[in-house]
């Protein structure tokens, strides 16, 4: 392919997602949305739409779990080795109250919203039951070792709470509505016509208003206390991270929409579920604030890159 064409390709998949973040962010800053707003959509969005969306991508996709275990153990062995050399390298420089936060925010990716919309946008229905393989797979990793890092440093002597960790994963919307597409797809249920339509009315509402979420939860307020702990988080998590992980998957001879998904979904910004599980635990909720704005911010162009040059490579 041509670098014409990649580059046509590539803002056809980043443009429209990051545009509406922006729509989003201008939104807020006029007015027009405000933060009750966000936090009522964001709940919405959390709860009923994009569950039905990965649920009904799944089950149209007949996706069955046993045809993608090599994928399944790539994507958390990437996960739990990327968290691993961050937290090692943290302990080099990185104050200790702040290293469970810093890593949180260097290895914990945005999947179920922004990485989900990538993958959608890049892939179609096939990339969106993909996306939701790697979101099932992932998000109870980044959930246990988030809370073993924050635990470590802002806790110490004090024990991690898995159980409450593990019932929190296991009520999770999101894990939910993946297990029954599994399960779905396993028994070739079909939904009767007249729920699989409303359901999709509510799924089609998922991306525009997550993404509009996400612009009106940013503060551009906070940029102004940056610090070079939180540039550091954020290049290790839109640079380093994607672009280790993408190499790895090549190099394990993923391609296709795999290989597009797994880049996507670990280039994806710093989670925003990062910022509420550092309040609540007392931790440097401001350095968090900084690294999901920042990263939120950039990832409209190191996404953007990092895609072109796998379509030039010819990786996807």
């Amino acid at each position: 392919m041509g670098y014409f064409e990649a580059l046509e390709y590539t803002l056809s998949v980043t443009g429209p997602v990051f545009i509406i973040v922006f729509v989003g962010l201008y939104l807020k800053r006029k007015g027009h949305i405000d933060s009750p707003f966000v936090s009522q959509a964001s709940s919405l969005v959390f709860n009923i739409c994009l569950p039905l969306l990965i649920f009904l991508s799944m089950i149209d996709n007949d996706l069955h779990l046993p045809d993608h275990l090599p994928l399944v153990w790539f994507c958390m062995a990437a996960a739990v080795i990327t968290f691993s050399v961050f937290w090692w390298l943290s302990a080099l420089w990185v104050p200790h109250e702040d290293r469970g936060v810093a890593v949180q925010g260097a290895f914990r990716s945005n999947l179920g919203i922004v990485g989900i919309a990538l993958c959608a946008k890049a892939f179609g229905g096939e990339g969106l039951a993909i996306g939701a393989v790697i979101l099932a797979v992932v998000t109870p990793v980044f959930n246990i070792l988030s809370v073993y890092a924050l635990n470590r440093s802002l806790h110490q002597g004090r024990s991690v709470p898995w159980l409450k960790t593990l019932k929190d994963i296991a009520r999770n919307p999101l894990i939910i509505a993946i297990f029954l597409g599994f399960l779905s797809a396993w028994l070739d249920f079909k939904l009767p016509k007249v729920m699989y339509d409303a359901g999709q009315y509510l799924a089609r509402m998922t991306l525009p208003l997550a993404l509009i979420a996400i612009g009106g939860s940013l503060s551009l307020r906070e940029l102004k206390h940056t610090s070079s702990l939180s540039a550091q988080a954020v290049f290790a998590k839109l640079v380093v991270v994607p672009i280790a992980v993408g190499l790895a998957a090549y190099w394990f001879g993923f391609g296709g929409v795999e290989i597009g998904c797994i880049i996507l979904m670990f280039a994806s910004p710093t989670a925003a579920a990062s910022f509420v599980m550092v309040r609540a635990m007392g931790g440097n909720h401001v350095l968090a604030s900084n690294i999901i704005a920042m990263s939120t911010l950039l990832s409209a162009l190191s996404i953007s890159l990092l895609l072109y040059l796998a379509k030039v490579l010819a990786w996807i």
